[in-house]
């Protein structure tokens, strides 16, 4: 797989860990904005989706289309430890596959390339969880436009889950942000797109991950209908 890709993805993780490793036990009890979870329970959720990915890319096996996982009750030591080793067998089983082999992930098969850019989403979204509880503010960088990408790329399966037809084929909207270097451009879709959301990038990844939340408002723009049906139904997870 791409070198480059699972550096960011490596890269996302030990963020996310610089943050709770400098948290105590009982801190890492305290209540995200996620409802009902706290620090703790986040990471154990991330331990248990690096153990499925693993199961998908090393074992053609998809864990999440048969019965939940068991969460282990375990102290804030051994579950940093225990999500520290799942998380290397990630990437050791991502750097043994090709981008585009197909792996099973939620019922369904993917390139294995947008299962690894699944989860550097999933563990920046849930990091924003995690510094929001410990009210410590979130630096974004250019990973963000693995997850912006993968926004646009998911608009189909975002319109089908949320039951609404688009008003024109959702593949067809592009996508023009900013990086958060404030310089930087990226942009997805067909360059003479008629439906174009355009803004800041880390605005657009959090509307796709559901992490813009009242009273905040997403600094983005829209031109034609089908960009203002995007925003509504957006979400970059299964």
């Amino acid at each position: 797989m791409d070198p480059s890709l699972l550096a960011d993805l490596r890269a996302e993780y030990a963020a996310l860990d610089t943050l709770v490793e400098a948290h105590g036990a009982s801190q890492w009890c305290a209540p995200t904005p996620a409802e009902g979870w706290s620090v703790a329970d986040t990471i154990e959720h991330l331990r248990v989706s690096e153990r499925a990915a693993t199961a998908s890319v090393r074992e053609d096996r998809d864990p999440l289309s048969g019965a939940p996982a068991s969460h282990e009750a375990v102290g804030r030591d051994e579950l940093l430890a225990a999500w520290r080793e799942a998380r290397d067998a990630t990437l050791a089983a991502f750097a043994d596959v090709e981008d585009r082999d197909r792996v099973p992930w939620g019922g369904r098969r993917m390139a294995a390339r947008s299962l690894a850019t699944a989860r550097l989403m999933e563990t920046w979204a849930h990091g924003l969880d995690c510094f929001a509880a410990f009210d410590v503010p979130a630096v974004d960088t250019a990973r963000l436009r693995h997850i912006a990408w993968l926004g646009w790329k998911t608009l189909p399966h975002a319109f089908a889950v949320a039951g609404v037809v688009p008003v024109a084929p959702p593949e067809g909207l592009r996508i023009d942000v900013v990086a958060p270097d404030g310089v930087s451009a990226w942009s997805y879709g067909p360059s003479d797109a008629r439906d174009v959301i355009e803004g800041p990038a880390c605005d657009w990844c959090r509307v796709v991950t559901h992490r813009l939340r009242a009273p905040q408002r997403a600094r983005l723009t829209t031109r034609g209908a089908l960009g203002d049906q995007a925003l509504s139904v957006a979400r970059a997870f299964l």
